[in-house]
This record gives structure tokens, sequence and C-alpha cells, in this order.
């Protein structure tokens, strides 16, 4: 009865909305609650990390997702180290709104962040079967050589989770380039609430001027939130929860962005970019 409460008290509350562009929920507990995840976003990309699991877990987390999932929540799948010829078709049919080939770390298929090695021949043929199924890349985790490696395969590409390496050179981060090339392809980037890549204080003022130096850069229509909630301990302080975010919107205000501006941070801009790219589907 107290988390209905809450979740009631929050739906009359907020203003803006929420559409979070990557949430493990999925693989940060046995028991993901997707009602309490609805409760509290206007849609939310729920990722399937691999880490350690094997394709029969990866399966058996998808189909449970399938049957739990409400309105508005769609599935991405972060670390595809599985995809071979075997499977890639079954995971095609899954309609994921988009696939990152590594996590940090090299593996068959590309380079991560952390690791030097480019785009693989499995991981070029993988892609062009993404691609041909019209299932966009997730570059965030490659490193610089496997983006652009990929460039040429993938005319989808989308950003699920990351900052911006202008504001913060972490290896995590999009530099200026590539957050080009994206956008230029019709894609998005999501920002991430992780206080090692938005440097500085890593706060509600960091998450501002990383919003912002994209935005004044690239135009307002290219971001979103890509929260990594349940991804990650390291969330900056007062923004833990999706109903934090509602006392971020007034630093957009304050900076003289308009409450049309921050409904389209906040949840428009995701929810066109799903609604364009045949992301939508029912239960």
């Amino acid at each position: 009865m107290r988390n209905l409460f809450f979740y009631l008290t929050y739906l009359y509350n907020m203003e803006y909305g929420i559409a979070d562009m990557h949430n493990d929920i999925l693989t940060a507990t046995d028991c993901p609650d997707l009602a309490a995840l609805a409760a509290e976003t206007e849609a939310c990309v729920c990722a399937i990390y691999t880490g350690e699991r094997k394709f029969a877990q990866v399966r058996r987390l998808a189909r449970s997702f399938f049957a739990e999932r409400r309105s508005g929540q769609y599935l991405s799948l972060e670390d595809a180290s599985y995809l071979d010829g075997e499977n890639i078709e079954e995971v095609c049919g899954w309609r994921p709104v988009c696939v990152s080939l590594t996590w940090n770390k090299e593996n068959a298929l590309a380079g991560g962040c952390m690791a030097e090695g480019g785009l693989t021949q499995r991981g070029e043929r993988v892609l062009r079967i993404l691609a041909s199924r019209g299932i966009a890349l997730d570059c965030a985790h490659l490193n610089v050589r496997s983006f652009y490696d990929a460039l040429d395969i993938a005319p989808r590409i989308v950003c699920s989770h990351a900052c911006l390496y202008a504001r913060h050179p972490h290896p995590r981060n999009l530099k200026d380039s590539q957050i080009r090339e994206v956008i230029q392809r019709g894609g998005i980037v999501g920002i991430a609430l992780v206080k090692a890549f938005l440097g500085g204080q890593g706060d509600a003022e960091a998450v501002f001027r990383h919003f912002d130096h994209g935005v004044q850069k690239f135009g307002i229509g290219g971001f979103c939130f890509g929260t990594d909630f349940n991804g990650t301990d390291d969330l900056p302080l007062g923004l833990e929860r999706y109903a934090c975010l509602e006392t971020l919107a007034d630093r957009f205000l304050r900076a003289g962005y308009t409450k049309k501006d921050v409904r389209r941070l906040y949840f428009e801009n995701l929810l066109e970019y799903l609604s364009a790219n045949d992301c939508i589907y029912e239960k």
C-alpha cells in the first residue's frame, strides 16, 4: 500500500514525464517490478546485460520480459557477444530497439571502450544482419575504432547511455564527432546519470551541462535520458530515482529553456525516435 501511495503521488505531481533509453532492471534483480517501472516512466528501454550469462539465460530473460512487460516498455541488448549464425534470427525476432556489441572489453565482435581492437569479421557479419532487419547499433561501450568501423555498415546508430567527452574526457563518453555521426543518421543520445562519466562534482549541474553542450552544438532533438538506473551505484546525489528528475528541470528553465524544451528532452524526443523507427509494439 505504501508503494502504491508513492507511485500515485509521483504521477499526480509529475509535470514533464520521463522516458529512459537505458535501464538495467532486467538483470539487476531476480524479480524486476515492471509494473512499478511503468508507473514511473512514459517509456523505458529495458536492457538485458550479458555479463557472464550464456545465450540460454539471455533467452529466458527476454521471454520473461515479453510475458511481463507493460505498455511503453521496450527491449535492448547490452554486450551481445553471443550473437552468431545460429541464434541471430531468433534475436532479431525479439525486435530489440538497439543492440550493443560489447561491454568495456574486447570480445568476438568488436572492441570495447577499454580495449584497442576494432570490428571483427564476425562482428561485421552480425552487424549486417542486424542492419538488414532495421535494428539499430548501440554504440555505448564501443571504442572509437570500432565505432568508425561500424559506420559504413550500420545505417541506424544510437547511444543508449553515455555522457559527452567535450565536457569530461572519459573513455565511455562520446566525442563531438561521434555525436554528429549518430544524429546525422537519425539517432539519439541518452545522457547517463553516472558520476564517473559526468566529471566535476558529478551532480545535477553536471547533468545539465552535458545536456546543454549537446543541445547548443547539435540541436535539441538528438538527446534524451539514458539513466543507467539499476546498472550503477555511481549516481549523482539527489538523482537516484525518476521522481528526482523533476527538480533537475528547474536548472533548464533557469538557463532559458522553455517547458516545451524540457518535455522534449525528458520524454518526447525518445518517444518520437521509437515511433519513427518502428519500435512501438503492443503486448
